[in-house]
């Protein structure tokens, strides 16, 4: 039986279905809020040590959504304060915002990220456009307040500081999805992980460029996106460099925050046979600071070393991984369902829909797609609450090696979120007019 070992209490049918998906020779952790989706099989915040020389690995372990994360730049100045005290600027910001970031949920017929495949220096072949892959894609100006010391060696001077930053959550786009196909394709014929990502024929699997690339289309996509943000927000001069995979044909963002999710990597010191991760939360060896997620409207949490620095080294017996998304409350298709409820009572008595209207628009906006003059514009679902706000760092905080941290919640200014896919959104919308006749 594989090994399967647990932080925190976890559902009895997530530890059983593990069981019974892993091979005797494979591993999981499951870190706090650990979980398993019903309607897609995807599994969150769960570390896997696959067993990369046997045959028939577990492939509903893998997410498509390869290369996920967040990404962040500290920014500060003037405009960063007129957007936090000026609403007029704010709403303005917003709407540049909106028009700024291309969405697969705006657009069906749009491919974001990279491409797969390179040239032989891992190098773009073709032109790409950066954006948001999913609906739960999201780019914006957050701030905080909290104790920090002027300089990290004056112990003693903690005073309160304002801290903001870009943030942007989005995927791999394009390389990620042929990346998936490649991988189950080579998986489900008996290939071993080895055979499929070292071998450099292509018949046999996607192979290590393949790999390689599509591990670092996710940041790549990011960076990008905070250039469109900072441009659109008006933060003038930001840091950045060339892209260097795309021969210096676009420029992105100097990240200060990069966090990588459903992250798969070869284990170098593996003691006994050729091992594989493959995180579901977040591989600190490979991220560059750590940053989880709450729900969407209470915003994100950033983890500090004890002086405020970002850069820190993650030791824990989780592989040194962490959680990344707060708990799923609500599947999509119930919470379809609460939302039409409300919009038609919103629609008979003449109220608005969502009960902090006026919270979201003063600080959100969203690209739905629009099927009929007449739809409404229905908010994207993390703004209805499918998922519970963060709190289980407090009670696992020695555990996952983050006791001494400096933990800093970050708090919605102005940001910009991926709308509702196209499909349930035009079910909702149906039956929205329907009921509102």
């Amino acid at each position: 039986m594989a090994r399967i070992l647990a932080i925190d209490d976890c559902p009895p049918a997530l530890k059983s279905h593990l069981a019974r998906s892993l091979r005797p020779t494979d591993e999981a952790v499951l870190l706090p809020c650990a979980s398993r989706c019903e309607h897609s099989g995807t599994y969150k915040n769960v570390t896997f040590r696959i067993d990369a020389r046997e045959p028939l690995v577990p492939t509903q372990i893998f997410s498509n959504a390869w290369g996920a994360g967040t990404s962040a730049v500290r920014v500060s100045g003037k405009w960063v304060d007129k957007l936090i005290s000026d609403p007029t600027a704010r709403h303005a910001a917003l709407a540049r915002l909106r028009e700024a970031i291309p969405s697969e949920c705006l657009d069906p017929d749009l491919l974001t990220g990279p491409a797969l495949d390179g040239d032989e220096s891992d190098r773009d072949k073709v032109e790409w456009t950066a954006g948001f892959d999913g609906p739960s894609c999201f780019v914006g100006l957050f701030c905080a307040e909290h104790s920090k010391r002027p300089e990290p060696s004056l112990k003693g001077m903690n005073r309160c500081h304002c801290t903001t930053y870009l943030v942007c959550k989005a995927g791999a786009g394009q390389a990620g999805t042929t990346f998936h196909a490649r991988l189950m394709s080579a998986l489900k014929k008996g290939t071993s992980l080895s055979e499929a990502l070292e071998t450099l024929d292509p018949t046999t699997g996607p192979g290590p460029a393949a790999l390689r690339r599509v591990m670092r289309a996710g940041s790549r996509n990011r960076a990008r996106i905070l250039m469109l943000a900072g441009d659109a927000l008006g933060a003038p001069m930001m840091d950045s460099v060339p892209d260097q995979s795309s021969c210096g044909r676009y420029r992105s963002a100097v990240t200060h925050i990069d966090v990588c999710v459903n992250h798969l990597r070869k284990i170098e010191d593996a003691h006994h046979a050729p091992v594989y991760q493959y995180t579901t939360g977040i591989d600190a060896t490979v991220s560059q600071g750590l940053m989880s997620l709450s729900n969407l409207a209470d915003g994100v949490v950033l983890f500090l070393s004890e002086g405020g620095d970002v850069r820190q080294n993650l030791r824990n017996e989780a592989h040194s991984t962490l959680p990344f998304s707060s708990p799923r409350l609500v599947p999509d298709r119930e919470l379809i369902s609460t939302v039409v409820r409300e919009y038609k009572e919103a629609i008979k008595h003449r109220r608005q829909a969502h009960l902090d209207h006026d919270f979201l628009r003063d600080r959100f906006t969203w690209q739905n797609r629009q099927f009929a003059k007449t739809d409404v514009d229905i908010e994207p679902l993390p703004l209805w609450g499918s998922h519970d706000t963060e709190s289980f760092f407090a009670r696992f905080a020695r555990e996952l090696g983050v006791a001494r941290c400096q933990v800093v919640r970050l708090r919605p200014v102005s940001v910009c979120v991926a709308g509702i896919e196209s499909g349930k959104l035009r079910a909702a919308q149906r039956s929205i007019a329907q009921g509102g006749r």
